[in-house]
């Protein structure tokens, strides 16, 4: 559910963006299946160029006979229709240790204790969750006094920004009302009790435009709600705005324009979260979600200097989400500090019916107390902010890692999912209407290739599994500079969890940030970490300068 060119210092992901081709079926000599009228022998022998293969006349006059049959199953299949909400018919397990099978989920948070409320509505907007559910709890703030705070600032900021599609006010007041009414009686639903966020418009929410972000699907209305939708509003929380997202989850331009970074209004915000993570920095809401096929968390969040963790692949239900890579998409919170996503994660992790690829493992997250217990690795040259001096500080023993870059041709099985998913807008040319967009020419590329490949993509990422698991040895978590690099890669083929923490600005006042890697299903232990750094540099206390957005 998106994926991103905008990663700073990321040659490898550049390479990878702009040379990798996306590929799209499952049909032998799929280049054919693109060519409107009867097929002939010269078009088989023009297929040949581009499939890598060479036949004997006879054996073409086979393959055309073959492949007639084919092409009529196939175009029997795309009459009938088949809507982006249907996924093929399997299932991507991540390789690799794994925790104990549990259903316990159980969060322990520094929550302040007696937090006053500071004077003005700007150092509200800013708080970390943690704060603003103290805020809720102790009746210092109602949670319609802390929507109509947010509503205001997401309409003075949100157009400059162009990080907001669609505004939920009339939704948001009402379930403001009702959760105070609910307080008033006794009841309170936990920490996300009462506050607003933002949903990324990949997401379905009734009675609400969901887009995606695409001129096609600009007035799209769905008639249910997501699966997070649902687990975020049963745990109090308030959708107050469906935040931009790059078309068709790619990058951060969508099609009113190009999402912002607050920090830099002269720079796009990254995406395909591009609304999430921009109005998350902009305090225009208390928290986010995104989604992340191959970066699309970490690297908006890098951009906008805010804290973004993608679980695990299979983690939390994507029921309701626009499909890019149904084997990739990942569904994760964009917060402010990590113990915030902590807090998100536990109300939307979970297994799914409506998502056949979800999974339930625990997740019980504690402050890390005994760092000896706790391996640590990162790889690349010496960390920014001096995290690793910082870590040992605590008590951590922290070792350089070697990690090999992923194989090319892996991160194709992204690229024929994604073509597949959007098949009828490639062929009936409406994906044409995405003006600016790298889809078209990518997804056309695409159709020349065949279901052989993405057997042979699909095989490959088995082994590169395998590889990763063996080279992270015993270590609990690795540690990389910025976005990973080449592990950001990597650990979204494998399903392996991430976060990114912002560090503030080094001596030449250029931001920096490290990420966390971690293993399957072990949020808790990259939470950890990330929460322990965050506690000593505070780096989530600054606020960029909305003034000078026009």
């Amino acid at each position: 559910m998106g994926f991103d060119t905008n990663f700073d210092d990321n040659k490898v992901s550049r390479k990878h963006f702009l040379t990798g081709s996306i590929i799209a079926a499952f049909a032998p000599f799929q280049a054919l299946a693109s060519m409107s009228g009867e097929v002939t022998i010269d078009d088989v022998k023009n297929a040949e160029k581009l499939s890598g293969i060479s036949m004997s006349d006879e054996q073409r006059k086979a393959v055309l006979a073959m492949y007639k049959g084919s092409r009529d199953g196939l175009d029997e299949i795309r009459k009938k229709g088949l809507s982006n909400e249907v996924p093929p018919a399997f299932n991507f397990v991540p390789h690799g240790k794994k925790p104990k099978p549990g259903t316990r989920t159980s969060v322990k948070v520094n929550t302040p204790r007696k937090f006053t409320k500071p004077n003005n509505d700007e150092d509200i907007a800013f708080l970390p969750l943690t704060e603003l559910a103290e805020l809720i709890k102790s009746k210092q703030i109602s949670c319609v006094q802390l929507t109509d705070l947010y509503l205001s600032r997401l309409k003075k900021f949100g157009p400059k920004l162009k990080c907001v599609i669609s505004l939920t006010e009339e939704h948001a007041r009402k379930r403001a009302a009702e959760l105070d009414e609910e307080l008033r009686k006794g009841k309170y639903r936990g920490p996300l009790h009462g506050i607003p966020y933002g949903l990324k418009d990949l997401f379905a929410m009734k009675e609400y435009k969901t887009t995606w972000g695409a001129e096609p699907y600009k007035n799209q209305v769905l008639t249910y709600n997501s699966a997070v939708v649902e687990k975020l509003e049963s745990a109090g929380a308030i959708l107050v705005a469906k935040t931009s997202v790059g078309a068709l989850a790619f990058g951060d331009l969508w099609f009113d324009g190009l999402t912002l970074n607050p920090w830099n209004s002269k720079q796009g915000s990254s995406g395909s979260s591009a609304g999430s993570s921009s109005g998350t920095a902009a305090g225009l809401f208390g928290f986010s979600i995104g989604t992340e096929t191959l970066g699309s968390i970490i690297s908006p969040s890098q951009r906008c200097r805010v804290t973004g963790l993608r679980p695990t692949f299979g983690r939390v239900s994507r029921f309701g989400a626009m499909a890019l890579s149904w084997t990739m998409d990942k569904v994760g919170p964009i917060c402010r500090t990590a113990e915030d996503c902590a807090l998100v994660f536990a109300a939307i992790h979970g297994a799914d019916t409506k998502d056949p690829m979800t999974v339930t493992y625990p997740f019980e997250y504690r402050e890390i107390t005994n760092w000896k217990n706790l391996k640590v690795g990162y790889v690349g040259k010496e960390l920014p902010g001096k995290v690793i001096e910082l870590l040992q500080g605590l008590g951590a023993k922290v070792e350089k890692v070697s990690i090999s870059d992923n194989p090319n041709g892996v991160d194709e099985v992204l690229s024929i999912e994604a073509a597949s998913a959007f098949d009828d807008i490639i062929r009936d040319g409406r994906v044409d209407s995405m003006k600016g967009s790298l889809w078209p020419p990518i997804f056309r590329a695409s159709s020349l290739l065949t279901g052989v490949d993405y057997i042979q993509a699909m095989r490959a990422r088995t082994q590169l599994m395998n590889k990763f698991e063996a080279e992270l040895q015993d270590y609990d978590v690795i540690l990389a500079a910025e976005t990973g690099d080449s592990l950001l890669v990597t650990t979204n083929l494998t399903g392996h969890p991430q976060i990114y923490v912002p560090l503030g600005l080094n001596e030449n006042k250029r931001p920096i940030g490290v990420s966390v890697f971690g293993r399957l299903y072990r949020e808790d232990q990259i939470l950890g970490v990330a929460a322990a750094i965050q506690k000593i540099k505070q780096a989530h206390r600054l606020k960029p300068d909305l003034s000078t957005l026009v």
